[in-house]
């Protein structure tokens, strides 16, 4: 599954835009709010890269909760990329679809419950 994702600062988009695999994905690391998903730099044995989210709440349980949220769809679009079932079209990931689809909240406010992304 190839996928696009959007750098997001200051909780909007940016003009900087990423093409991955999803199939290159080698691991992701959840902390109190953050999520880094690394990926295998294509044509190497051993370097990586990372993508790391950033995630707000109205308190700590809440952004972890959206970190865990992230974790779980951002494995099930991995587990649909190695399992065959991979969308006809690229997948872009903007501030909008993945709030949307991983279904993150911020309770109590109207400031987003994603605020970075960082691509490397």
């Amino acid at each position: 599954m190839i996928y696009q994702i959007t750098t997001i600062t200051t909780a909007a988009d940016t003009a900087i835009v990423t093409t991955f695999n999803m199939r290159d994905m080698v691991r992701m690391l959840n902390a109190a709010t953050t999520l880094t998903c690394s990926h295998q730099i294509q044509g190497t044995a051993v370097a990586v890269g990372d993508i790391v989210f950033t995630c707000n709440g109205a308190d700590a349980a809440e952004k972890q909760a959206n970190v865990n949220k992230l974790q779980a769809w951002m494995g099930k679009l991995w587990g649909q990329a190695w399992n065959g079932t991979v969308l006809s079209k690229v997948y872009v990931m903007n501030l909008n679809t993945i709030v949307r689809d991983a279904g993150l909240v911020f309770t109590g406010a109207a400031t987003s419950p994603l605020t970075t992304t960082v691509v490397a």
